[in-house]
């Protein structure tokens, strides 16, 4: 209680006014902190103790920076017309952050998803001193909405960190997200949350509460977007454009229902998920859901070039997306419940698959989270995932129904 008295009165003074540093990974490499070289009992600590080893030699975030040395980078940068994209913060901002700049080499470094160190960095080595540690400033990650908004900072983006319809365009990946998916798919130097009362799967509630939350962020930056430099791009489906004008083309033979033709389309990967996920886990919140979504849709279908309208729609949408974020994160569920959404998905996944080849990419990361969750990653639910994910590696090739059969079998594996 002393030191969380300390951490308040020194903010209360204005001690804390500027922003705080980072240490750098070698601050938490320490063989008596996080630079052990192999995991201690859990009956002996409550961190593995080896979490430095894991980023370092088995976390990709570690070489984000080295990657911007390679030969896809340079091209990008010399698209970009950007002389060194080691240097230029349009690229380190999100490739380096963690890191500070004697060591940017680093990449994305410890600090970035535990907050500058500067003042946290002592305070948390004494025991029970988490309060204490986040008071002044560690992001508290237990907490699937805050881990889900320090992840989405770069792996969907705010208006400092941009992947702008420009740097898609000069070859950067577009940004598609799942929490517990991207986080499975993590080196694990962490202990896993374990089943309790009121938390039966702590994975589906992860699923998702990143689902809700990576909503309520797209919806934030999109109306950021729009009230700012409009149209961007970015925000819109991709291969509503860039596909196949050809009579066989899945789009022309799925025509488009209400919209006009060649009207554009909002990212509809941020929303099909969640109204499947909404209707059988939060119903009574459905309509308002659908409503604020089909709300952004239309305003960017039918005034592409009102800004401020599509601001509005999207800031409505995302208070929705809030509420669920809120809902999700204290709600229970159970086997049954994840095996009722993962039949619903399949039940809806013709709609969803129309949707496009990221809002399919979405319903398989969803899927696999799903799947694992209820079986406890059995080898048939993985192996019944691989051809899903091999499939979507492909885009320019995607036909709806050669997915929808795919992904009914993956569902009838997870069960």
């Amino acid at each position: 209680m002393k030191i969380l008295r300390l951490a308040l009165a020194l903010a209360a003074l204005g001690c804390c006014a500027q922003e705080p540093k980072y240490i750098g990974a070698g601050g938490c490499s320490g063989s008596n902190c996080h630079g052990g070289t192999a995991p201690l009992a859990e009956k002996d600590s409550r961190i593995q103790g080896n979490e430095y080893a894991i980023w370092s030699l088995n976390d990709k975030h570690s070489r984000a920076y080295k990657v911007l040395a390679e030969p896809r980078s340079k091209r990008m940068a010399e698209i970009l017309h950007i002389g060194n994209p080691q240097t230029d913060t349009r690229c380190t901002v999100c490739h380096a952050v963690g890191s500070p700049e004697r060591s940017k080499s680093d990449g994305v470094a410890c600090e970035a998803c535990h907050g500058p160190a500067e003042r946290w960095l002592g305070p948390h080595t004494q025991a029970n001193s988490h309060a204490a540690s986040i008071a002044a400033g560690m992001i508290d990650t237990k907490m699937p909405r805050v881990r889900a908004a320090t992840c989405l900072g770069c792996h969907l983006g705010t208006k400092d960190k941009v992947v702008d319809h420009e740097l898609i365009a000069a070859g950067h990946p577009d940004l598609n997200f799942e929490l517990d998916t991207f986080g499975a798919a993590q080196p694990a130097h962490y202990r896993e949350i374990k089943p309790q009362e009121g938390n039966t799967l702590p994975r589906v509630r992860v699923w998702a509460v990143g689902q809700a939350a990576a909503l309520g962020a797209g919806m934030r930056l999109l109306a950021a977007r729009a009230g700012r430099h409009w149209p961007e791009f970015a925000e819109l489906e991709c291969y509503q454009c860039h596909h196949e004008l050809r009579l066989d083309s899945w789009r022309i033979q799925r025509g488009y229902g209400n919209r006009r033709p060649g009207s554009l389309q909002a990212n509809l990967a941020r929303t099909e998920v969640v109204r499947v996920l909404a209707a059988h886990a939060a119903p009574e919140q459905k309509a308002a859901l659908d409503g604020a979504l089909n709300g952004v849709a239309s305003t960017i279908s039918n005034r592409l070039n009102d800004g401020a309208a599509i601001a509005q729609a999207a800031n409505r949408a995302a208070q929705q997306a809030d509420l669920l974020v809120a809902r999700f994160e204290k709600q229970d569920f159970t086997a049954a419940q994840a095996r009722e959404i993962a039949a619903a998905l399949a039940a809806e996944i013709n709609r969803i698959a129309n949707a496009g080849v990221n809002a399919a990419e979405v319903a398989t990361m969803s899927l696999d989270s799903l799947a694992a969750a209820i079986t406890g990653n059995s080898p048939a639910a993985q192996s019944a995932m691989t051809p899903l994910y091999d499939y979507l590696e492909h885009p320019s090739a995607y036909q709806p129904g050669t997915f929808v059969t795919l992904f009914r079998k993956a569902v009838t594996a997870a069960n």
